[in-house]
């Protein structure tokens, strides 16, 4: 089947909204492993929840990440205003193939060795600690838990990385935000990502005159070295990628553990009387509610057959890998998977970091900022949100979590069993 011929009624409507995205995940794994979908501005595209085939086209060398090889997008089909295109098209690592795509995910990966990630372990604990502390002031009152600590946390982790002061991240995050958000109009898009960049800019242009131990002076060198492996523009993309990527997906992982935590009171329990640990709290997390919604895109570089399915997908046609779908696929999880259960049984892998070649470099930091957040959280609050406002899910494809999550905090009366 041509997705360019396919009738209308037999697309599947991805929500823009991510209105709810576990019920529209079941709901696509009912149609089938790979199912022709419509998403906003009229752009057609494979969709899949089904892990095997997602793993499958995350995997399989036939799919490319680079927009060059999306058919519709060269012969000028995909509107220009559709707003997320410009955060599709974003050069960089997002979009690399090939022998770059190794030159730059090795030279990165310098800044995620096992020793440097673990080095960053005393700072996660103090500034967990440090905001914690901060939250004591609030005891009693209703919460955003997600912008108080969720999205702090890492914020301040990346900042340190990147040797940027912590003063910038309020910008980042306002214009960021509006790069991510499916409601956003192409003028914001693009407003949000110049935003961005220019703070980036000013940071490469600082540490070009005051080099030092942090991902943008080492990134600074390979760009200006005989060899040069990035180019400037190069170089501002991978840092925003870096921000985009390190950022969102730790802040809704923390705000999605905490919430299914909430959900299930006797998880917590379990939590904090040593029953389950925290990393496990962090996998299931991961598997039954993971922070990204959709990969957007994989595409075919030639006709491809894909296994499992029935289903060829033609050369320059796009697959959206539903990700937090492919968490509750009961063919790979079993007939719990929707069943929030950490330490049970691990049937299959997530792919909430993704597979293969573009697994997530940041995957240990992101799961060290987790698990410390929540140690810290729950060690040292009662939190009850029986009574507090309720938040919208994040209006985008590729987010999976709420705007908000709203707590009241009391000081925890029972030590907690040690992690």
């Amino acid at each position: 089947m041509d997705l360019t011929n396919c009738p209308d009624d037999d697309l599947f409507r991805l929500d823009p909204r991510a209105g709810d995205v576990i019920d529209e995940g079941r709901r696509l794994r009912a149609r089938g492993p790979l199912v022709p979908a419509l998403l906003e501005g009229g752009v057609r595209a494979w969709a899949t929840g089904d892990r095997r085939v997602a793993e499958a086209v995350l995997g399989g060398r036939q799919f490319r990440k680079n927009p060059a090889h999306w058919r519709d997008l060269q012969a000028g089909n995909v509107p220009r205003d559709w707003g997320i295109l410009e955060f599709i098209t974003m050069p960089g690592l997002l979009n690399e193939d090939g022998i770059r795509h190794r030159d730059l995910r090795g030279l990165v990966s310098q800044a995620f060795t096992p020793s440097r990630v673990e080095g960053l372990r005393p700072r996660i604990d103090d500034i967990a600690k440090t905001l914690l502390n901060d939250l004591r002031t609030a005891q009693g009152q209703d919460v955003d838990l997600r912008r108080a600590f969720a999205f702090e946390l890492p914020m301040q982790i990346i900042c340190a990385l990147f040797g940027l002061d912590h003063s910038a991240s309020g910008t980042l995050a306002r214009d960021y935000t509006a790069i991510h958000d499916s409601r956003s109009t192409p003028d914001a898009v693009a407003a949000g990502k110049a935003g961005v960049a220019t703070v980036i800019s000013a940071l490469i242009e600082h540490k070009r005159q005051h080099p030092s131990n942090d991902l943008t002076s080492a990134l600074i060198g390979a760009t200006d070295s005989e060899n040069a492996v990035l180019d400037e523009p190069l170089l501002i993309a991978t840092l925003m990628l870096f921000l985009f990527a390190g950022h969102e997906t730790t802040a809704n992982l923390i705000t999605n553990a905490v919430k299914a935590l909430l959900d299930h009171p006797e998880q917590i329990t379990a939590l904090t009387t040593g029953a389950i640990t925290v990393d496990q709290v962090v996998e299931e997390t991961l598997r039954w509610n993971g922070p990204i919604n959709t990969v957007m895109f994989r595409y075919a570089a030639q006709d491809t057959t894909v296994p499992g399915t029935g289903v060829t997908v033609l050369a320059g046609e796009p697959v959206v890998i539903c990700v937090a779908a492919t968490g509750r696929d009961d063919t790979a999880f079993g007939p719990a998977a929707d069943t929030y259960q950490p330490g049970g049984s691990i049937l299959a892998q997530h792919l909430a970091f993704g597979h293969g070649a573009h697994y997530c470099i940041g995957a240990p930091l992101a799961r060290m900022m987790a698990g410390t957040a929540l140690q810290r959280l729950f060690e040292s609050f009662e939190l009850d949100r029986t009574q507090t406002p309720t938040a919208a899910p994040i209006s985008s494809y590729s987010s999976n979590s709420d705007e908000a999550l709203w707590v009241r905090l009391a000081p925890r009366t029972q030590a907690p069993a040690a992690a």
